[in-house]
């Protein structure tokens, strides 16, 4: 048994795959939320494309006096073409385009109109409001650089500047795989010794989170099966990038896990790990011609295998998607509950990352175990607590692997 601390089993991780390079496709808006960019997304014009009006006003062709005649009243998406003389104004919205002949822009609040004519009631100066062609960008501009996450603001800003068609990674193709005759899928009957299958969602949940095109499938751990599931999961890992399993990785008579590997051709990278929760572990690469394949072996316990995703499987699907930032913001904090527990060996508690009167607070999960199932509802961070470190008193300070963004309380 080869074990190794959470440091080495991300260096024999990473260096499985040290020529790796994502592929690229064109999509769709529609489909790229959530998606890397592979290439530098650019304005495809300037931004604004012409000049604007920022409100609802009265575009004048010379600030000079007060009174003025109104020759037009425009909307948005509209253009008035015609000329707008010395002493001449057009009536238009916020976002209108200013005609040429426009130099200023009056505010309708300064203004008092009669009929077709209105006078100008507040001071304000030649040249004002009128917002000018590419005051944010100029075409050619880069506006996304490649690596970038597509959020929803990243696909408002593509389309805003004239992007149809976005360049982002491939998804990694991942191969899910839940292990154990006592864990029965949601609307089966559970007898008793069962229970429902939670990794199945919190994993593949997880997966597609950090952008994997999942496949799913269950093994039976029974001795008769094996030959067939063998033969299913080689089946089903062919052109997959990355295999992540839960259960049958640790010491137990139908931990079958690592010999189903064994049978694909998977070389063991490690199979244990110098942490808690989350110490039982199996790692590996298979060479399928050239194409390999990652294997991550992850406790079937929900908070140990819950921690060993975040260290181990997030930065491998960050480099998978062609992301630039592959590690968790770390921060320290204060401790809101003591920690009672020893630590010989690298300990990652489960818990809540909050704001106390702008001050971070960690609240560690009540059940500290690693089949603990509740707390991952409200989970948002994980403390690192050193090897040898005695038990924690509240109000300690205390290194915190934020997962999820935190709103202030």
């Amino acid at each position: 048994m080869e074990i190794v601390t959470i440091t080495e089993a991300r260096r024999r991780l990473d260096g499985a795959l040290p020529s790796y390079k994502a592929k690229i496709e064109y999509v769709t808006p529609d489909q790229a939320l959530g998606r890397i960019t592979a290439r530098d997304i650019t304005a495809a014009h300037a931004y604004p494309p012409y000049r604007k009006s920022p409100f609802d006003g009265y575009a004048l062709h010379s600030h000079e006096g007060t009174t003025y005649e109104v020759v037009a009243t425009i909307g948005a998406g509209i253009v008035y073409e015609g000329p707008v003389a010395a002493g001449q104004a057009v009536r238009l919205m916020t976002g209108c385009a200013v005609p040429d002949d426009c130099d200023t822009v009056i505010p309708q609040e300064y203004v008092n109109r009669y009929g077709a004519r209105m006078e100008v009631i507040e001071s304000i100066a030649q040249g004002s409001n009128i917002i000018p062609i590419g005051e944010e960008c100029k075409s050619g501009a880069i506006i996304i650089p490649a690596g970038t996450k597509l959020t929803a603001g990243a696909l408002s800003v593509a389309v805003g500047l004239g992007n149809d068609r976005l360049p982002v990674y491939v998804k990694p193709q991942v191969l899910f795989l839940t292990s154990g005759r006592e864990l029965v899928m949601p609307g089966e009957v559970r007898h008793d010794g069962q229970i429902y299958n939670s990794n199945a969602y919190l994993f593949r949940s997880l997966l597609e989170q950090y952008g994997a095109a999942v496949t799913f499938y269950h093994v039976s751990d029974g001795p008769d099966d094996l030959a067939d599931e063998i033969a299913a999961v080689r089946r089903l890992a062919q052109g997959k990038d990355l295999i992540v399993s839960t259960g049958g990785v640790s010491v137990g008579l139908y931990d079958t896990m690592p010999q189903i590997y064994e049978a694909l051709g998977a070389v063991q990278l490690y199979n244990r790990i110098t942490m808690r929760p989350g110490s039982a572990s199996y790692g590996g690469v298979i060479d399928d011609n050239g194409h390999r394949i990652l294997i991550l072996g992850l406790s079937g316990n929900p908070s140990a295998s819950f921690n060993a995703f975040h260290l181990l499987a997030v930065p491998i699907l960050r480099r998978l998607n062609g992301e630039r930032a592959c590690e968790f913001p770390r921060i320290t904090c204060r401790l809101g509950d003591a920690i009672h527990k020893e630590n010989p060996v690298d300990r990652f508690v489960q818990g809540r990352l909050t704001y106390e009167q702008g001050q971070p607070v960690f609240t560690p999960n009540m059940t500290l175990t690693s089949s603990a199932l509740l707390g991952l509802a409200h989970t948002n961070a994980l403390a690192y607590i050193k090897k040898g470190t005695p038990p924690l008193p509240k109000g300690a300070p205390i290194e915190i692997i934020l997962l999820k963004a935190v709103r202030n309380l």
